[in-house]
């Protein structure tokens, strides 16, 4: 079973700490025919070194050095430089399970998809969370892929992506591949995932979901995700009309719910430009929350951060305490009168409703436990520009 050749593109940019786990959780793999792509993107620490000795001990790695051009210019020179039936994107600072290819082949050999998509797990302050696809196992044509895929985001009742969007859980036909990723723009810097992902899976044929977390995110505060950049505003919009134009080209079916389009224009918007949440005297995606409540901040993730960032710009109201999973119990010790509510800051359906749980059993009063509901999301909440092409769909 090696008649399927694997190409793994790692773009790498100063991740000296973290390069040579991403680099051994491939060369290490028990699934051997593959060719392992080190895009080094201008590093100026020792992580085109690193790469370069490594290339030295495994044949199967090829480095290409250059000039720094952001992660979309390096997963294009990867793509580009990919010989394989199959290519995969894998993050420098990440790592993948050793068996993890073998199985991918496994299904590859058997089902010839498209596209072989797997969970992963989330890796963050030293505790790993399993984040499966919210998906049956099994392989779907397109029309059944987002047929289930949009009766999840109906049926929950606030927001939900049945799928991650990452490049790095989902091996792909290289054509398919290179052609979405050869379309993304290279200015962007965030979320660039989406950009590809979203109309790939419109163009696909077939999927084969796998209900495994083979993939290690592991979460760090130093990524760019985390971080208010000049010109955000100007990338988000630029990412949300590339959405929005991926929807009208390769949606001519309407497999694709407008709902489900709308959640992410407003999900990116809320990450990207999280400022655009408070406007005229109100917090948009959480209305109860008035100007100089008190609150409790559920939530230590990229949006939790960004959302807290922007109410101390704004000074629109007072946070009283920050909490998550870990500390949760600190709850226990705050007089209840001390805050008006409480604001679980987190996105993924499954953790919101495991939090309203925990908060219940905590003796929370249930009228001040706060999430984005369904209700809160509408296309006025995005920019003029995209709104009005939102609207013209």
């Amino acid at each position: 079973m090696n008649s399927v050749k694997i190409s793994v593109i790692i773009p790498v940019y100063n991740v000296e700490k973290y390069i040579k786990k991403a680099i051994e959780s491939v060369i290490n793999q028990t699934y051997k025919n593959l060719e392992i792509i080190l895009v080094d993107d201008g590093s100026t620490d020792n992580s085109g070194f690193i790469c370069d000795e490594y290339a030295n001990i495994d044949e199967r790695i090829t480095v290409i050095h250059k000039q720094n051009g952001g992660i979309v210019s390096a997963r294009k020179t990867g793509i580009n430089h990919a010989n394989g039936d199959y290519a995969v994107n894998l993050d420098p600072d990440d790592w993948i399970e050793a068996t993890a290819y073998e199985q991918v082949v496994k299904i590859i050999e058997e089902r010839h998809p498209d596209i072989v998509a797997y969970g992963m797990k989330k890796e963050f302050n030293g505790f790993v969370a399993d984040q499966p696809i919210q998906l049956a196992e099994g392989q779907y044509n397109k029309n059944e892929f987002w047929t289930e895929f949009c009766n999840k985001v109906s049926e929950n009742p606030f927001y939900e992506q049945p799928i991650c969007m990452s490049q790095c859980d989902k091996v792909v036909k290289t054509e398919l591949f290179k052609k979405h990723q050869i379309n993304c723009d290279e200015v962007l810097k965030k979320n660039v995932d989406d950009a590809v992902i979203f109309p790939m899976l419109l163009d696909m044929k077939n999927i084969y979901i796998d209900s495994r977390c083979w993939y290690h995110y592991c979460v760090r505060n130093t990524s760019i995700l985390w971080q208010t950049k000049k010109g955000d505003d100007i990338r988000y919009k630029m990412l949300a009309l590339n959405l929005i134009d991926a929807y009208k080209r390769y949606n001519k079916m309407g497999v694709c719910s407008k709902e489900f389009l709308l959640y992410k224009l407003v999900h990116h918007m809320m990450m990207d430009i999280p400022d655009e949440l408070f406007q005229n005297e109100q917090c948009n995606i959480y209305p109860e929350i008035k100007k100089n409540n008190n609150v409790v901040i559920y939530g230590k993730g990229v949006f939790a951060n960004r959302f807290i960032e922007n109410i101390r710009m704004s000074n629109y109201c007072n946070i009283v305490e920050i909490v998550d999973s870990n500390d949760a119990e600190k709850l226990k010790n705050i007089d209840a009168n001390k805050y008006d509510y409480i604001v679980i800051a987190i996105f993924s359906a499954a953790i919101v409703l495991s939090v309203i749980d925990l908060l219940k059993r905590l003796n929370i009063d249930e009228k001040k436990i706060l999430f984005i509901k369904k209700n809160s999301i509408t296309s006025d909440l995005l920019p003029d520009e995209v709104r009005d092409s939102f609207l013209k769909l």
